[in-house]
C-alpha cells in the first residue's frame, strides 16, 4: 500500500510541475498603463480614440527612437534579447535587431550585403505601412525611398534583423560584423517632429485593443501603403488593409512584417494557469534561411522569466525523430524544449520567410495551441 501511494505522489508530481517564479519589471519598463517620462516628454493634448490610435502608436515609436539613435543613425543591438535588456511589448530573442529614424527628403538609399545567412531591413511609414522589404540577397538588397512612396510624411521607421548562428559568443560577434554591413544614404536630417498626442489615452486605446488578439487576421493587417504604386525592388505584395486588423497588430507589437514575409500564430492556450503543458507542431513551411521561433510572455505582454524562448538556431530546439517538434511549458528540465511560463501567460509562434502568403496561413490553422 506504501509502495502504490509513493508511485502516486511521483507521477503526480512528474504530470504537475509547480507554476515558476516569475521576476518583477525593471524600474527602465512602464508599469501598466502608465506612459514613460520620454512618452510624456513629447505628448501633448491631441485626443486618441481607436480612429486615431495607428497614428498615435506610430509617433510614440517614432519620437522614442529617434530619441536613442538620432536621425539618420542605426542603434544596433549588439546581443540576442533578455528579460533585462527588453524595452517594449512582445519583443523576441530570434535575430539581432538595429532600428533606426530616417528622413526621406532628397531620396534615401539601403543597401545590405549579400549573405549566406538572413538578414533583412524593414521600412515603415507613419501609419505602420511597410513599403519595402530587403533581404541580403542579389536582386533584392537595394532601394531608394522617397516621400511620394509613404502614405503619408517624410519619415521612416526601420528595423534590419540579423540572424546568428546560434548563441555563443562567437556566433554573436559574426552577427555583429554583419549588422554593420548594412549601409544606408540619406539626402536630408531633418528631425521627426512628435505629434502631440495624449499618451494617457493612447496607453488606454491600446490595452483595450487587446481583447481583439484571437480575432485578427495578419494577412489584413500589415502591408503597403495604399493607393502607391510599388516598384519590384519594394519587395511588397499590394492588399486590402482592414482597419480592424491593423491597428489590432499595432497594438500587438509594432513592426510586423506583411504575411508574405513572416508569419505570427497566436499561442493562447485555454488553460493558462502555470502548470504543465505542452504542443507539437511540425516544422513549417520556409525558403531557405527561413526560421521560427517561440517567445512567450507575461499577462502584461511583458517578458517575466529567464527561459523565455527557443528558437530554431542551432543548439536550441530539439527536433523529433519524425522531423516534428515537441514544445513544453512549465514541465521542468528534463522536459524536452521546455520554456518556463507564469500564470496568465501567453506566447507567439514566429514563422520568417514562408514558401508563400498562402501556405504559411494553412500551416498555422493546423498547428495545435499548447494543452
Amino acid at each position: 500500500m506504501k509502495n502504490m501511494t509513493l508511485i502516486a505522489t511521483i507521477i503526480a508530481t512528474s504530470l504537475f510541475v509547480q507554476p515558476v517564479i516569475a521576476h518583477e519589471l525593471g524600474d527602465h519598463l512602464p508599469k501598466k498603463g502608465q506612459p514613460t517620462a520620454v512618452q510624456l516628454q513629447f505628448g501633448g493634448d491631441i485626443a486618441v480614440t481607436k480612429d486615431n490610435f495607428i497614428a498615435a502608436e506610430s509617433d510614440k515609436y517614432f519620437f522614442e527612437q529617434q530619441q536613442k539613435s538620432g536621425i539618420n543613425h542605426f542603434t544596433h543591438d549588439r546581443v540576442l534579447l533578455t528579460m533585462d535588456t527588453q524595452t517594449v511589448v512582445r519583443q523576441n530573442r530570434d535575430t539581432l535587431y538595429s532600428k533606426s529614424i530616417w528622413d526621406t527628403q532628397g531620396g534615401l538609399t539601403f543597401t545590405l550585403p549579400v549573405l549566406d545567412s538572413y538578414q533583412s531591413l524593414q521600412v515603415i511609414d507613419e501609419n505602420h505601412r511597410t513599403v519595402a522589404v530587403l533581404y541580403a540577397q542579389h536582386g533584392k538588397n537595394q532601394i531608394t525611398i522617397t516621400p511620394d512612396m509613404l502614405s503619408h510624411g517624410q519619415h521612416v521607421w526601420v528595423v534590419a534583423r540579423t540572424q546568428v548562428a546560434s548563441d555563443t559568443a562567437a556566433a554573436i560577434a559574426e552577427g555583429n560584423r554583419k549588422q554593420d554591413l548594412i549601409k544606408a544614404d540619406a539626402s536630408s536630417a531633418t528631425l521627426y517632429q512628435a505629434k502631440g498626442f495624449n499618451q494617457y489615452q493612447r496607453e488606454q486605446v491600446r490595452l483595450s485593443l487587446e481583447n481583439d488578439v484571437l480575432s485578427l487576421d495578419f494577412t489584413k493587417a500589415m502591408g503597403a501603403p495604399e493607393g502607391k504604386p510599388i516598384v519590384a525592388a519594394q519587395n511588397v505584395e499590394p492588399r486590402q488593409i482592414t482597419q480592424f486588423h491593423a491597428r489590432g497588430l499595432t497594438a500587438m507589437g509594432f513592426g510586423g512584417l506583411p504575411s508574405e514575409h513572416a508569419y505570427y500564430k497566436v499561442l493562447l492556450a485555454e488553460n493558462r494557469d502555470g502548470q504543465c503543458q505542452k504542443m507539437n507542431f511540425d516544422a513549417p513551411p520556409l525558403q531557405d534561411n527561413g526560421f521560427f521561433s517561440i517567445t512567450t510572455y507575461g499577462e502584461d505582454a511583458y517578458v517575466h522569466t529567464d527561459n523565455f524562448a527557443l528558437s530554431s538556431r542551432q543548439g536550441e530546439l530539439e527536433a523529433n525523430t519524425d522531423g516534428s517538434y515537441t514544445v513544453h511549458f512549465n514541465c521542468g528540465d528534463n522536459a524536452i524544449n521546455n520554456i518556463d511560463v507564469e500564470p496568465n501567460w501567453t506566447g507567439i509562434l514566429r514563422m520568417y520567410k514562408p514558401v508563400s502568403e498562402a501556405e504559411i496561413v494553412d500551416y498555422a490553422k493546423g498547428v495545435a495551441l499548447p494543452h
